[in-house]
């Protein structure tokens, strides 16, 4: 983060409201800092072999807050899906809501915009799936998910949460329970990989001081803030869209700016639809994802002429 020459603070805690009825109890299992785990010691100090300051490290480490959570391991291996929950989204009641929002902010959003080739209607249907425009907060604090995660790939694993595969398996016909366990180790390795990449980008945004990894909340997957971004993406696109030199995706204008970056830079052009459906597609690999967001942004579009004052 220090590269960009941008502070990272304070990010709204969210979650895709389309799976929020499918999160988990938050079950955790809390590491005594005095006598941890080889497990977390051995990621310790691959975060600071890794270059990530050591007093950063060993403070959110050691602090009462940070806790495994067993449940995430499960359900980011055994994914749900969220294909089901995206029509609420489209119902006459959230296009009222989501257009009423655009019209309220609307003077605040277009100037974040700057007259980019992003519309204020696909920025406010982002907003609305991914976070309740804002509404919503998240379960789990930031770091423990991607410490959590990053213990998917360790065999010792059921040293640390002996009842992992026996949770994992519940459910599973037997014939079946070898291929299951063999899909979801190659899973679990592809998921631990990431999730200590974005630990270690977490862990260095906290470097300034600006940003509690523990205090922000985040979804089971690892997103917050209103845009629902992950730490690298945050990075990578979050942007200031209120001049205050700070990147702060809880504020409004900063949210709607670092969405239209990130779709600005995956090609996104409002009057060329496979282009712009390109572009949300990027922002979640799904095609329910991106006739959501698209058909959402066309109906707010078309309930403010209907509904505009004349």
């Amino acid at each position: 983060m220090k590269s960009s020459g941008r502070k990272m603070r304070g990010f709204l805690p969210g979650l895709l409201v389309c799976l929020s009825l499918l999160t988990p109890a938050s079950t955790s299992v809390a590491i005594d800092s005095e006598h941890p785990s080889s497990l977390l010691r051995d990621l310790r100090t691959r975060l600071i072999d890794d270059g990530v300051d050591p007093i950063v490290v060993n403070r959110y480490f050691e602090d009462s807050r940070f806790e495994v959570i067993p449940s995430l391991l499960r359900l980011n291996i055994r994914q749900p899906s969220g294909t089901e929950g995206y029509q609420r989204f489209l119902g006459d009641a959230s296009v009222r809501t989501a257009s009423a929002f655009l019209e309220i902010n609307r003077a605040e959003i277009e100037r974040a915009l700057a007259g980019g080739p992003v519309s204020p209607e696909i920025v406010v249907a982002i907003l609305n799936v991914e976070s309740s425009l804002g509404t919503y907060k998240g379960t789990y604090p930031l770091m423990n998910v991607f410490a959590s995660l990053t213990l998917l790939n360790t065999d010792p694993i059921t040293d640390l949460i002996p009842e992992f595969w026996t949770d994992m398996l519940d459910g599973v016909p037997a014939s079946e329970q070898s291929a299951v366990k063999m899909n979801a180790r190659k899973r679990a390795a592809s998921k631990a990989r990431w999730a200590y990449r974005e630990l270690k980008a977490l862990l260095n945004m906290a470097e300034d001081g600006h940003f509690d990894p523990l205090d922000v909340k985040a979804s089971w997957a690892g997103a917050y803030g209103l845009p629902q971004f992950i730490p690298t993406s945050a990075n990578a696109y979050g942007r200031d869209g209120d001049g205050d030199g700070v990147v702060n995706l809880n504020s409004l204008p900063d949210a709607v700016a670092s969405i239209a970056h990130y779709l600005q830079i995956h090609g996104y052009r409002d009057d060329v639809p496979k282009k712009r459906r390109k572009a949300v597609w990027h922002y979640n690999h799904s095609e329910e994802y991106v006739d959501c967001i698209i058909t959402l942004a066309d109906r707010i579009r078309e309930y403010n002429a209907t509904h505009s004052a004349p």
